[in-house]
C-alpha cells in the first residue's frame, strides 16, 4: 500500500510538472506574439515611402546611381535611404565618409546601391533580399597609389536584416525642407541590435528606380 501511496504521489507531482510548464510554455507564446504584434501596433505609420537620414542628400532614385550606366553621383555629405512598396520592393542608398585631417583632399567614401524585395517577419523584422547581379558599391579615395584606380567599382549583393524598427511623429526633423514642420521619423536596428542612423520620411509614394530586376547573369538568360 504504501507503494502505491508513492506512485500516486508521484504521479501527482508529474502530472503537476508537466500541466505548469506547459502553461508557462504557453504563457511564453502568448507574451511572445504580443510582443511581435505590439512592434507594428506602436508604429504611426506603415513602413512604406522614401526615408533618409542625416540631411537628407543621400536619396534612392536616379539621383544616386544609375543602374544602367552603373554610375554614381556623389552627394555633398553621406548618409543612408530606405524606399519601400506598399507591394514588397525596396530600395537602398548608402554613402559612408571618413575624412583625413591631415590632408582633406584624402578621403574615404564608400557609396552603395541594391534593391530588391523585402519581407516583414512575424517577430518585427525585416528582411530585405536584394537582387542579384543588380547592386554595385563604389570605393573612392583620391589618394590610392598612383598605379591603382582612385575609383574602385564592383557588383554588390548583401543580405540584410533589420531586427526592429518603429517610427513615430517628431516635431523638430533635421531636414532643412521640412524644418519647422513635423514628420514622421523611422528608427531601425541592424542584425545585432545597434540602432541604425535615424530617418525621415521624404516622399510616399517612394522616389525610387523601377522595381524588376535589370541585369541578369548569362547563365540565367541562357536558361
Amino acid at each position: 500500500m504504501r507503494s502505491v501511496a508513492v506512485l500516486r504521489l508521484l504521479h501527482s507531482s508529474l502530472s503537476l510538472l508537466f500541466s505548469s510548464s506547459a502553461l508557462s510554455l504557453t504563457l511564453l507564446v502568448l507574451i511572445l506574439l504580443s510582443s511581435s504584434n505590439g512592434v507594428y501596433a506602436d508604429n504611426v505609420t506603415s513602413i512604406s515611402g522614401t526615408w533618409a537620414s542625416g540631411a537628407g542628400n543621400v536619396r534612392t532614385g536616379l539621383g544616386f546611381f544609375n543602374p544602367i550606366t552603373r554610375e554614381f553621383t556623389m552627394p555633398k555629405t553621406a548618409g543612408i535611404s530606405y524606399s519601400f512598396t506598399d507591394d514588397g520592393f525596396f530600395e537602398q542608398a548608402q554613402m559612408t565618409y571618413q575624412s583625413n585631417p591631415r590632408n582633406p583632399a584624402c578621403f574615404n567614401a564608400t557609396l552603395i546601391w541594391q534593391h530588391g524585395t523585402y519581407q516583414l517577419f512575424s517577430n518585427g523584422s525585416v528582411g530585405l533580399f536584394p537582387f542579384a547581379q543588380d547592386g554595385y558599391v563604389a570605393v573612392i579615395n583620391p589618394c590610392a597609389d598612383p598605379s591603382s584606380p582612385q575609383i574602385t567599382s564592383f557588383k554588390y549583393e548583401q543580405f540584410t536584416l533589420i531586427s526592429q524598427w518603429y517610427n513615430y511623429v517628431d516635431p523638430f526633423p533635421m531636414f532643412p525642407e521640412i524644418q519647422g514642420k513635423s514628420a514622421y521619423a523611422m528608427q531601425t536596428f541592424a542584425f545585432d541590435g545597434q540602432k541604425n542612423p535615424l530617418m525621415w520620411l521624404l516622399n510616399r509614394p517612394p522616389s525610387m528606380l523601377p522595381t524588376e530586376q535589370i541585369w541578369f547573369s548569362a547563365a540565367s538568360q541562357h536558361g
